[in-house]
């Protein structure tokens, strides 16, 4: 016997048509194809288990449907991309996001279940970004000490 509540058919969620893709704000707007990382991972690769922390720290900040919730698959594992971040100094910075089963992780978290999530690589991760901020660029600063190009100035 399942225990997932048969989808509602409001469930705006469900019955959403078309590519599925992922919004993620850090200094700027990434955009991720999340139907095509699902075929990067449908290469029989095995799902990682997160530490039940780290499932809760990938949820902040997320928007939560609470009605969708109760009938996803907790048993589907989510995707994990690599996320890169290039500061005004130049220093590329990486880190992960979880861009698929954001529901499912809450699920997990509420039903005290572990969470599973194929992790992809940082080549498939950059394949999958349709979209990500550009690195500014840091803005020159210059004391009295220094002319207008930056060099120091003569006294």
């Amino acid at each position: 016997m399942s225990n997932l509540a048969a989808p509602p058919a409001e469930c705006q969620r469900c019955t959403q048509r078309g590519r599925e893709y992922f919004v993620y704000h850090l200094e700027g707007r990434y955009d991720f194809d999340v139907d095509r990382a699902r075929v990067f991972t449908s290469d029989g690769r095995e799902a990682v288990e997160l530490e039940e922390e780290s499932t809760r720290l990938s949820l902040e900040g997320c928007t939560m449907d609470e009605a969708h919730i109760d009938h996803v698959d907790p048993t589907i594992p989510g995707l994990i991309a690599h996320v890169f971040h290039t500061t005004p100094e130049g220093e590329e910075l990486a880190g992960h996001v979880l861009i698929d089963g954001n529901h499912r992780a809450a699920r997990c978290l509420r039903d005290g279940l572990p969470f599973r999530a194929y992790l992809l690589t940082e080549d498939e991760s950059r394949a999958i970004l349709l979209r990500a901020p550009r690195p500014r660029r840091r803005e020159s600063v210059y004391s009295q000490a220094e002319g207008q190009d930056g060099k120091p100035g003569e006294d």
